[in-house]
């Protein structure tokens, strides 16, 4: 039967197994998650469904890894991650918010939930691996655990105020409308708006991991951006006008992520202590009050002042190391970086490509272009496991990975591919060196941030025509090295074995 001839009855009963699906894969991962007791929040990036727990000892990582619609399994400080592909990610990730309001699942789902999956048993050896881990690595893990854990939620705002970005700046570079002209400037407006609103979500999501208010992170998020911050302290030069911000879609003073970060950090804390001494009584009135007149103080005459200084300093030092160890930069960033995507903690990276591009003194993002050179070698190796392997399931799977890979999502291809086969990942990181040490060398950065791959042409093309061509030779660099690495690496023999069997 055709699309066209379904009953209106009848699409509602589709759509209701497609929710119930991923409402039974929902149930199914709370419940090797340790029980809804046991999550105390859950987000999603692109392909990622991460989970705060409460005690990661109680997941069982051999049932999760065994599910079919699991592509991967990651701790990360008390984060669990569970690889889902952006097709699962979000229809997951809301019916497990909706289960955890809910109180959890009910008991006909639990018991259906415990059924088939009680033969894997949890990982008694996790926990204590994990408590190996050096202290200060922990420490550092936690740190950086923290800022993806903010930039998570954030992500398709970024990507959508670096598309915006990327498409005025290929307006303005190629003619296609006149900085005077209303589209430009709407656009322009549009752009503005979005950078602006970044620091409040910063302010707002800090609040929520914190146990602060919300809406007061928000309202420091405000405060922190505002073009005349730094003018009450006297600390800052001329004051920014309107028509400036209009026309710079940037943030209102240089840094406003890190300050806005650690002021409503303050902010939540001294919140926490008044919940702690204030009665009852007094506390609807004097809590908000006092947290954001005080908080809100220490932010605009301390914080602020001194964390511009302390962001300036970072990014001037960042930059010199990458002009003078250009090369070798490159090659170790574009070799590792695939990795730190495997740990999950290349989201809190953003916040220090967002302080280089509001330092008046850097102004561009030349990370960036070394990020988007190992993701390119991820799409050039998934593509040569496709030209290599003669098992059609493993094709279906490499062949779109590796397009969405060139289109700057690199989990799938990352996950589902690469990694698994184990020598296609060492192929990417080749490319993904080669490509870092010549777009470093030749210093190619972007205006923006956010996707990679083919969408961040539009990020270079406003900074110079040679840069827009040392980023193509770059890409191609990246793309035949890691093609070429992997084709002569193979892959793991022993998979591709089973995997051929298989598909015979």
């Amino acid at each position: 039967m055709t699309q066209g001839n379904i009953r209106p009855e009848q699409a509602g009963e589709i759509a209701k197994e497609i929710r119930g699906s991923a409402r039974e894969l929902a149930v199914h991962l709370i419940r090797l998650s340790g029980g809804s007791g046991n999550v105390l929040e859950a987000i999603h990036c692109t392909t990622r469904l991460r989970l705060r727990l409460w005690d990661c000892s109680l997941v069982d990582e051999a049932g999760l890894s065994g599910m079919q619609e699991v592509q991967g399994v990651f701790f990360r400080a008390e984060q669990l991650q569970v690889i889902l592909g952006s097709a699962n990610v979000f229809k997951v990730h809301r019916q497990v918010v909706r289960i955890l309001q809910n109180g959890g699942p009910t008991q006909q789902e639990e018991v259906q939930s415990a059924g088939p999956s009680e033969s894997t048993s949890p990982d008694s050896t996790a926990g204590s691996k994990r408590a190996l881990l050096p202290y200060m690595f922990r420490q550092i893990v936690d740190a950086v655990s923290f800022f993806s854990d903010i930039v998570v939620p954030m992500i398709p705002l970024f990507v959508g105020v670096g598309l915006l970005l990327g498409l005025l700046s290929m307006m303005e570079a190629f003619g296609w409308a006149q900085p005077e002209s209303v589209p430009f400037r709407t656009l322009s407006l549009l752009t503005g708006s979005a950078f602006q609103i970044l620091a409040v979500m910063f302010g707002y999501h800090t609040a929520k991991r914190f146990g602060g208010t919300p809406t007061l992170g928000a309202a420091i998020g405000v405060v922190m951006t505002r073009p005349d911050l730094l003018q009450v302290t006297r600390f800052g030069g001329a004051p920014i006008s309107s028509e400036n911000l209009l026309l710079t879609p940037q943030f209102g003073y240089p840094g406003a992520v890190i300050p806005t970060i650690l002021a409503v950090l303050l902010m939540s804390l001294i919140e926490k202590w008044l919940r702690r001494i204030l009665p009852s009584s007094t506390a609807v009135m004097l809590i908000p009050f006092l947290s954001l007149a005080a908080g809100g103080s220490i932010a605009i005459l301390v914080i602020g002042p001194l964390t511009y200084e302390l962001s300036s300093s970072l990014s001037s030092l960042l930059e010199v190391v990458f002009r003078y160890g250009s090369s070798f930069f490159g090659l170790l960033l574009g070799g590792i970086y695939s990795s730190v995507v495997v740990s999950g903690l290349h989201h809190g990276i953003q916040a220090i490509e967002i302080g280089l591009i509001t330092n008046p003194d850097v102004g561009v993002n030349f990370l960036l272009p070394i990020w988007s050179m190992a993701n390119i070698g991820q799409a050039a190796a998934g593509l040569a496991v496709y030209a290599r392997t003669r098992d059609k399931a493993l094709k279906k799977i490499a062949l779109p990975a590796s397009i969405t890979a060139f289109l700057g999502i690199t989990e799938p291809v990352t996950f589902g591919v690469n990694l698994k086969l184990g020598r296609p990942f060492l192929g990417a990181a080749l490319g993904g060196a080669a490509g870092g040490a010549y777009v470093a060398y030749y210093q190619v950065a972007a205006d923006s941030f956010g996707l990679t791959g083919i969408p961040m042409i539009a990020f270079t093309v406003q900074l110079g025509q040679l840069n827009l061509i040392h980023y193509l030779i770059g890409f191609l660099l990246a793309a035949i090295t890691a093609f070429t690495a992997t084709w002569i690496l193979g892959v793991d023999k022993r998979l591709l074995k089973e995997q051929t069997s298989i598909g015979e």
